[in-house]
């Protein structure tokens, strides 16, 4: 199966080296750089820091919509973005997606240590071990697809950007607007929520 075959089969497909090595490398450590800025509470995975926005990972998204709007192609509506960094002993527990995060790029920016493995449930109930090296991806229709990861044990520093979509033809796509909504209202007045959704990986 090709990329298109797989994710309309499964649910999702990997893209191995989606970000060349060194681009990978220069965001992993941006991130390492600013951590001390993030969310250290999101709701979901307390201890890791989060963010919200970022820009460096607008940007990223906006360069690779064109790839994964051919690769599926889809007319996408960026809606946000959201990375984190896991520290060691980090637990994802199963979930799915708000619909706001309907179609979601998961890029492995770095790690110390060995790479941390992304379990998905695919359309079947299958469950599918994803092992992502530094610039790989999975592309996944995250509101549909149960996911998680085990006890973060055998690294540290795991740097993950999450780049979120909506279908522009779909029935996410009042959800998606809404987000994009909230962000011009935080960039033209600086509004925070107390606490950002949680609802991905």
């Amino acid at each position: 199966m090709n990329a298109l075959e797989e994710y309309q089969t499964l649910g999702f497909t990997v893209l191995r080296k989606l970000l060349s090595s060194e681009d990978a490398g220069l965001l992993y450590q941006y991130t390492l750089k600013h951590q001390a800025e993030g969310n250290m509470d999101d709701g979901q995975v307390p201890g890791s820091a989060s963010f919200y926005l970022d820009g460096e990972m607008v940007k990223l998204q906006k360069k690779l919509l064109p790839t994964f709007q051919n690769l599926l192609q889809l007319q996408l509506l960026p809606v946000f973005t959201y990375h984190r960094i896991y520290r060691k002993g980090a637990v994802l527990r199963s979930h799915k997606d708000g619909t706001r995060a309907e179609i979601s790029a998961s890029i492995n920016l770095g790690q110390e240590g060995e790479p941390w493995t992304l379990w998905l449930l695919d359309y079947d109930e299958n469950p599918h071990q994803v092992i992502l090296q530094p610039g790989d991806a999975v592309l996944y229709n995250g509101v549909n697809l149960c996911h998680w990861r085990g006890r973060l044990l055998h690294s540290d520093y795991v740097s993950q950007a999450m780049l979120h979509y909506v279908d522009k033809q779909g029935k996410h796509l009042a959800a998606g607007r809404a987000e994009v909504l909230y962000k011009l209202k935080k960039l033209l007045f600086g509004k925070k929520r107390k606490k950002e959704e949680s609802s991905v990986e």
